[in-house]
């Protein structure tokens, strides 16, 4: 397998026009590992999401072999940025899956590139009919202007629909976590479990539904490291795709990490 070569740091944000989004372009992805602290690992008491996000600098196929997979969880990537979500104690272990936070995204010297809104909404739908109060995240660039959005859309019998848009609200791609299989083949059956370690979520053009990218959702195992990883997120850019796009995926796939995921957890402890 190719090494994995993550690409340098990028720049802080210093003029007035710079988003702090502009290290989206040259990559080809993102890993993004959630770290849970002892404290949680130990009573089941919830604390605030702790993120490493590390941007993958060469081309990643798809589907993402299995030995992809593996390097990214070793653990010998450096983070470009790490995210802790700001949100209160009762929220979090009564809301679990649907409640608010602001997380921000900072390098190692405590500069903000980029943040990530999550308001509070109690969801309700029916499959292929309606969705009411749907959930939704708005990313921020540096400067605090919204930059671009995701938002549930009505679900299936088999899954839950996500679109990530522009600032404008206006569509970019269709995201798509299906229980049962995932475009590239791969089953999403028991997934991420240790019957079947990956969770294929598909990324498709609204338009023509072509699929065009992937964000994969693998088990932290039952090993040591299980009692600190809680899970570990790839997403693969659609080829070619540019900045603001490339943003609409990176607030999809926060949404879809506490909305579908975090959610999952959560039944697991029984908390709702």
């Amino acid at each position: 397998m190719t090494e994995m070569v993550p690409p340098s740091a990028p720049e802080p944000p210093k003029k007035k026009d710079s988003t702090g989004l502009e290290f989206l372009e040259g990559i080809s992805g993102l890993y993004m590992n959630q770290k849970i602290e002892v404290l949680e690992a130990m009573t089941g008491f919830s604390t605030k999401n702790q993120y490493k996000v590390i941007p993958i600098g060469q081309d990643m196929p798809d589907p993402i072999p299995d030995a992809w997979m593996k390097e990214f969880t070793r653990g010998n990537l450096e983070p470009l940025f790490k995210a802790k979500e700001q949100s209160n104690c009762l929220s979090r272990n009564i809301c679990a899956g649907t409640r608010a936070f602001t997380m921000p995204f900072v390098d190692g010297e405590g500069r903000t590139f980029f943040s990530v809104i999550r308001p509070f909404r109690c969801t309700l739908g029916i499959p292929y009919i309606c969705i009411y109060q749907p959930q939704e995240a708005e990313l921020l660039d540096a400067r605090g202007n919204t930059y671009a959005k995701a938002i549930e859309r009505t679900p299936t019998c088999c899954g839950r629909n996500f679109d990530a848009t522009d600032d404008q609200g206006r569509l970019i791609y269709s995201v798509s976590s299906n229980l049962m299989t995932a475009d590239n083949g791969k089953s999403n059956c028991c997934a991420p479990s240790c019957f079947n370690a990956n969770f294929n979520v598909d990324i498709r053009d609204p338009r023509t539904k072509e699929h065009l990218g992937v964000m994969v959702s693998k088990w932290p195992g039952c090993s040591c490291a299980g009692l600190t990883d809680r899970s570990h997120f790839v997403l693969r850019f659609a080829p070619g795709s540019h900045m603001r796009q490339r943003a609409s995926l990176v607030a999809a796939m926060v949404l879809i990490e506490f909305a579908v995921f975090e959610f999952l957890r959560s039944k697991e402890k029984n908390v709702f």
